[in-house]
């Protein structure tokens, strides 16, 4: 989508409490980024959200007195790309719209505005990050079928609502020393740094060229030149090098036989689904703990995001108990103060049925990638995802077009899809939702695996 073509959104992800994955650093300047997607109040990979009011045949629903027409929630269930459709339903932008709705209301009361100067500042600075010229730019907005005033009119209720959230929610978020230590002393699994290793190796395709090249090694050949000359792998042009990895980064035949190596020591040839390699240790590093003084700033980021999960959504609750909400479903009205709670609740964790993982080929240590093409998020995770499967993990590249990934999806994980993407899956029912660092990836896969 057009938004997120002109900036990217570093780290436009959905929290779950429930998913504890090794703390990472973050720039606390992107809190505003985080509040939008932890309420759930912009889908992932920005669909654009606007009220007009209209006539009474129109209305698929009355916030407050304020109108959401059908011909808004139609409008933006046409923006929404075909693989998108898979798993976004006109009801869940309806229900994105009366959150923001809600929240814009309860802005305009606290008299939160937004001049001009500061709009054009933000989206100037948007189109400059996103690398696009001027001319490049209106062309995009061509091609989608979107004018200025459209572009503007989102940022500025995006502006609007993190000013909001920074207000009501974010400035009374404090995290203690003594919540981060007990933190700390309950979760210090979190913090081993585990054994890791680093290695060179040379990949061939028949056991008799391993055996030949192991034999030129022990009668004093230099490794890393026949690495160069005869390694079938990436890692050649370094000389074999693979640099460090811990257990479980690698398929468990090349792993054992590595991790049995005293440094300095050269394997004999170790046959994998690769080919044939041999294997020489350069270094060990021994499993550590990170101390508390170190910990202490990464655990106060994560419970922060934590106690932001929780506040916005207790705050979005509120702000549904105190409004009158009504619903008009075809051309029939349905009235409710408030939504259930528990829509808005994180999913975290489902039963799934394991005869369904076997029936599409899953294995437990699966991890399952629902993404699209077209979504930046997505193809920032991309490289991340193909990264750890080069270092053993396993994927399952989910995307909407492709028919066999829509039907197990529906049929083994229909109750944990959360119509957001990028979205990672567990085949035991734990999931995340949105973009994460790569330590964070592989810590979720390493729940899979667990």
């Amino acid at each position: 989508m057009l938004v997120k073509k002109m900036i990217k959104t570093k780290k436009s992800s959905v929290k779950k409490e429930e998913i504890k994955v090794k703390p990472f650093k973050k720039d606390k300047s992107k809190n505003n980024l985080l509040i939008m997607a932890v309420i759930g109040v912009v889908i992932i990979c920005a669909f654009v959200l606007y009220f007009n009011k209209a006539p009474s045949k129109d209305i698929a629903a009355i916030v407050n007195g304020e109108s959401i027409t059908i011909q808004d929630i139609n409008e933006q269930y046409d923006r929404v790309p075909e693989e998108y459709k898979q798993f976004i339903t006109k009801e869940m932008l309806l229900n994105q719209s009366i959150n923001e709705l809600l929240l814009l209301q309860e802005a305009k009361k606290q008299g939160i505005s937004i001049t001009k100067e500061e709009l054009s500042k933000v989206i100037d600075d948007a189109i400059t990050q996103s690398g696009l010229s001027k001319e490049d730019f209106d062309k995009t907005l061509e091609e989608q079928n979107l004018t200025m005033d459209f572009v503007e009119d989102y940022y500025k209720t995006q502006m609007v609502i993190n000013n909001l959230l920074n207000k009501t929610v974010i400035s009374k978020i404090i995290v203690s020393s003594s919540e981060a230590k007990e933190y700390y002393n309950n979760n210090k699994n979190e913090f081993i740094t585990p054994e890791q290793i680093r290695a060179r190796h040379i990949l061939v395709n028949s056991s008799s060229e391993a055996e030949k090249i192991l034999k030129e090694l022990k009668e004093g050949a230099d490794f890393i030149e026949l690495a160069k000359e005869k390694s079938t792998c990436p890692s050649a042009s370094q000389g074999g090098d693979l640099g460090y990895f811990a257990r479980s980064q690698m398929i468990k035949e090349f792993e054992d036989a590595a991790f049995a190596l005293n440094v300095g020591e050269i394997s004999p040839v170790v046959e994998t689904q690769f080919g044939y390699h041999i294997i020489k240790l350069l270094d060990k590093k021994p499993e550590t703990l990170i101390n508390l003084e170190d910990a202490m700033q990464d655990i106060e980021e994560k419970l922060k995001l934590e106690k932001q999960n929780t506040s916005f959504i207790d705050y979005l609750n509120m702000l549904r108990d105190k409004s009158d909400i009504r619903i008009f479903k075809e051309r029939g009205i349905e009235e409710k103060e408030t939504f259930p709670k528990s829509e808005i609740s994180p999913i975290t964790i489902s039963e799934v049925d394991d005869d369904c993982i076997t029936k599409y080929g899953l294995k437990k240590d699966t991890v399952i990638f629902v993404y699209s093409d077209s979504c930046p998020h997505c193809n920032n995770m991309k490289p991340l995802v193909t990264e750890l499967e080069d270092a053993g993990y396993n994927f399952y590249w989910a995307t909407g077009s492709d028919s066999n990934a829509y039907e197990m999806l529906n049929e083994c994980f229909a109750d944990i899809m959360t119509g957001y993407i990028p979205q990672f899956i567990c085949p035991d029912g734990v999931e995340h939702t949105g973009e994460m660092p790569i330590e964070d990836l592989k810590n979720f896969a390493d729940k899979c695996r667990a």
